[in-house]
């Protein structure tokens, strides 16, 4: 069974033991053991089937098939080279302005690494980037382009979903060993739940029985307008809490705070780049969705 390779590494490699003329050159030359030389370069003759380099102590020199080999490889590379040149080049000519708008606790989807990357990637492209829970008009506010969770309204704007997200129902261990634990979502009216008022309908929570989906009535004695907020006094011990994982990431991977009632989970929300159709005239744009979407 043939081994699994990277051919184009193979293949620089390859030349490079051709121009220095010695494997223990290109070793030097590439920072690599004389030995990966050696393994790369009968990885890539037993890829082609055939001799591509006579060698013993004293001298090495090209089969007549290497002769033919080194000629197209030198080409094949230098056509990557040109095509990856004219993309840098493509990305740096890019420029102009964008403006996202995303919830609070983005970071927790990756999105502040990916628009790093973005920019890094795109250098001449300045990024104004709100994070804010209400939903504001894109148009109205100049915004080019929202990252939204959810379930979107009917509009005239074009949505792309790039990513999923799950919704939990959580609790602290503390909150749990003094008040116990909801077995059933129908016994979330005898618990304290932490509401957050930001969500359209706060007081009433979705959840799955039997593949159809249903709501019970929750209630608290506290209410807050932000995700990161519910997720720390749930953290606290203070009540149930129902979030996206995204926002309470770090109290997740902590232990302080563990996912209930998981056999009633609702399905994955959505995670959409939501923009006007409009702004696709914006070169920053097209070039932030077509990387978010890569």
């Amino acid at each position: 069974m043939q081994r699994k390779i990277d051919l184009v590494k193979t293949i620089r490699i390859f030349i490079a033991v051709v121009e220095e003329k010695s494997f223990s050159g290109a070793s030097e030359k590439l920072n690599l053991a004389t030995s990966a030389i050696s393994k790369n370069v009968a990885d890539l003759e037993s890829y082609y089937d055939c001799k591509m380099l006579h060698r013993n102590t004293r001298s090495m020199h090209l089969t007549a098939e290497g002769e033919r080999f080194i000629v197209e490889f030198k080409d094949i590379l230098a056509q990557l080279d040109s095509l990856k040149m004219g993309l840098n080049h493509r990305k740096s000519t890019i420029s102009g302005k964008l403006k996202i708008t995303s919830p609070e606790n983005a970071q927790g989807l990756g999105i502040d690494q990916k628009i790093s990357d973005f920019m890094c990637l795109y250098p001449n492209i300045q990024v104004s980037w709100h994070q804010q829970n209400k939903q504001v008009n894109l148009v109205e506010e100049g915004v080019d382009v929202a990252i939204r969770i959810g379930r979107l309204e009917d509009s005239n704007l074009i949505v792309q979903t790039f990513s999923k997200v799950e919704n939990l129902t959580v609790a602290s261990p503390d909150y749990i060993e003094k008040y116990g634990i909801a077995k059933h979502p129908e016994e979330l009216p005898n618990h304290k739940c932490i509401i957050e008022v930001s969500n359209r309908k706060p007081w009433r929570w979705r959840y799955i029985e039997n593949n159809s989906e249903k709501t019970v009535a929750v209630s608290g004695e506290l209410e807050v307008d932000k995700g990161e907020a519910v997720a720390f006094f749930a953290a606290q011990g203070h009540g149930v809490a129902r979030l996206p994982s995204f926002m309470m990431r770090d109290y997740l991977d902590s232990g302080k705070l563990v996912p209930i009632l998981q056999d009633f989970n609702t399905k994955p929300l959505d995670v959409s780049l939501v923009y006007p159709e409009n702004r696709m005239s914006n070169p920053a744009l097209s070039a932030f969705i077509e990387y978010i979407r890569s």
